[in-house]
């Protein structure tokens, strides 16, 4: 080859090189394959007993939902089928994706559900991850969210701007006064879901604290919480701030 022709291909070469960009998915990060481990239970909570799987309800669906930053669905979930008994699976073969995971306990044949976990989100990017869930079997939750508003003037009002850092729920059986649940959230979140409760009904009250002191309250009466792991949501609430 004269040293004109070289000259020629190797510039038609670096243009070429110059030319093509590499796009990679934010997913990636060098990894090619991800895997979620399962761990689940069923549990009493009357008596705190750790039980097998309903008679009826033998698998498990494993779920992994990929999720954008805002936690919406961005394609199919990925479904393994496991033994309920075992009790644990893998999910594997995953894209290195974020991930919302959860559990369904289910007959032989899918068609009925005997419960569902709380989900949770895993980030499989740079390592992989696990996931534990409880199934309780006479107890659920409540699901509530909040917004801050004067007392007299109605107005919405951060919680900064209140100086309320949490929300503090707290949940007495209607028919156990010795029965009492608290949950406190950060204010910021505006939502939230409550730890695990027995079955049955519950007046809640609902404080906006600034660290131990109450700057406003409010209350419902008679929430039920139905057994099998169920969430009872209580919509969005108001609680009023005192003084404003």
């Amino acid at each position: 080859m004269t040293n004109l022709a070289l000259m020629i291909a190797t510039a038609a070469f670096a243009a070429q090189a110059a030319a093509c960009v590499v796009h990679t998915h934010d997913g990636d990060r060098g990894r090619d394959l991800a895997t979620i481990s399962a761990r689940w239970s069923l549990r009493n909570m009357i008596d705190g007993a750790t039980t097998r799987c309903p008679a009826g309800f033998d698998t498990v669906e494993l779920f992994a939902q990929p999720v954008d930053d805002s936690g919406d669905p961005t394609g199919d979930p990925a479904i393994d089928l496991f033994d309920c008994d075992a009790p644990a699976g893998l999910s594997t073969d995953l894209a290195p994706d974020v991930y919302r995971v959860w559990i369904e306990v289910r007959s032989h044949d899918l068609s009925t559900l005997y419960a569902q976990s709380l989900s949770q989100v895993r980030d499989v990017r740079l390592a992989d991850e696990q996931l534990t869930a409880t199934i309780l079997n006479d107890g659920g939750y409540f699901q509530l969210s909040w917004d801050l508003i004067g007392k007299t003037t109605n107005r919405a009002i951060d919680c900064g701007q209140a100086g309320v850092d949490s929300i503090l729920a707290v949940s007495t059986s209607v028919t156990d006064a010795h029965r009492i649940y608290d949950d406190r959230r950060r204010c910021d979140d505006h939502t939230g879901v409550s730890d695990g409760l027995l079955q049955g009904a519950y007046t809640i009250t609902i404080d906006a604290m600034a660290g131990d002191r109450s700057l406003g309250k409010t209350a419902l009466t008679r929430q039920v919480i139905a057994s099998q792991n169920r969430i009872t949501d209580l919509g969005r609430i108001a609680i009023p701030l005192d003084g404003l």
